[in-house]
């Protein structure tokens, strides 16, 4: 028996979990190349910027992982794969656009390069081509769940939204809108890739389990990162969460552990953002050990993820998604020099 934490320390890599999908990979990104052509030539150009800030493609490997853990892929999972990715790219774009953020993946973001108004626009322009390239599919009920996927993210971004600097936010709040805004399209492109297999209801259900369980565990390492993480090594603008006013797990762990007189100073350091105030405040974090709770809530979860995996039966496709879990749990023990585990559950695989 091993836990994430435990598995991670053989080294695995995010090229062992992308293997048995490789090639299916490269098809998605053509098939995501060639959707340039079907904006008008004053906008493809826009659109050809947002799709070639390449990260991990992640949603797009869920949808396929999901499916090949349940039988042969098809042609209607490259589809899905490039759907979810689009309305991934979507999201981020109107993200940096609140956020102020100027780097994305090394790269200028749309709103840094060519303004709010474009930016705004062209968010708009993905999703709506993502949601009519799945009406090509002959169940309208594929359409239907990425539809009302895609309604759950843009909600838990607003829900978020409305709660920014509010320092009563829960945990538990801020949980639930990690599941809508990240893991809800974690959670469906692993369903959809399981119904385009034709699985089993229950393994459908599994999968979407897994996909929610480790959307979750990601959208905490990312928040981390805001905090943990160099400018430089992460490839995208740091710091925004806090200058945005955006708790996350970090920041509201800080704010329980806190005496009643640092309580106040974060509450002005939060609310007035300032150079100084982040220093203060990382200074404050590190005292407070607030990553390590963090690291133990993504441990949590990424067991969750791996025992949703029980019902699936032995393939390369689900050992590459335990993998996935294990390369995400050393992206996150990195963040403290890998040397605590973030979980006690011990799951059986």
């Amino acid at each position: 028996m091993s836990t994430a934490a435990d598995r991670v320390r053989g080294g695995t890599k995010f090229s062992e979990v992308l293997g048995p999908i490789e090639a299916a990979l490269s098809q998605v990104e053509d098939r995501l190349g060639r959707q340039v052509g079907a904006f008008e030539p004053g906008v493809s150009d826009y659109v050809r910027y947002a799709l070639g800030t390449q990260g991990k493609r992640l949603r797009p490997a869920l949808a396929l992982l999901g499916g090949g853990a349940c039988g042969p892929l098809n042609d209607y999972h490259i589809t899905l794969a490039v759907i979810v990715e689009m309305i991934h790219l979507a999201t981020l774009v109107h993200d940096d656009i609140m956020d102020g953020a100027t780097m994305r993946r090394h790269k200028l973001t749309v709103s840094a390069r060519w303004g709010n108004e474009i930016s705004v626009l062209l968010g708009d322009c993905l999703f709506a081509h993502a949601l009519k390239l799945a009406t090509d599919f002959p169940d309208m009920e594929v359409c239907r769940r990425i539809a009302h996927a895609t309604n759950v993210v843009c909600e838990g971004e607003i829900l978020q939204t409305q709660r920014r600097f509010d320092l009563e936010l829960s945990i538990e709040d801020y949980l639930k809108f990690v599941e809508m805004k990240t893991a809800e399209l974690f959670a469906v492109s692993c369903e959809l890739g399981a119904f385009l297999a034709g699985a089993p209801a229950p393994v459908k259900q599994s999968l979407r389990n897994y996909g929610m369980a480790l959307g979750i565990a990601y959208q905490i390492y990312d928040d981390c990162v805001d905090i943990f993480e160099q400018e430089n090594e992460a490839g995208k603008s740091l710091g925004t969460d806090l200058n945005k006013g955006k708790l996350t797990l970090p920041i509201l762990t800080l704010l329980r552990r806190a005496s009643e007189t640092e309580r106040d100073q974060i509450s002005i350091d939060l609310t007035s953002y300032s150079a100084p105030g982040a220093a203060r405040l990382a200074a404050l974090v590190v005292k407070h050990r607030t990553l390590d709770a963090s690291l133990e809530m993504i441990g949590h979860y990424l067991d969750t993820a791996l025992d949703s995996l029980k019902p699936l039966p032995a393939s390369g496709f689900t050992t590459a998604l335990r993998n996935l879990a294990f390369f995400l749990q050393s992206r996150s023990l990195a963040l403290s020099g890998g040397s605590k585990p973030a979980s006690t559950h011990a799951p059986t695989h």
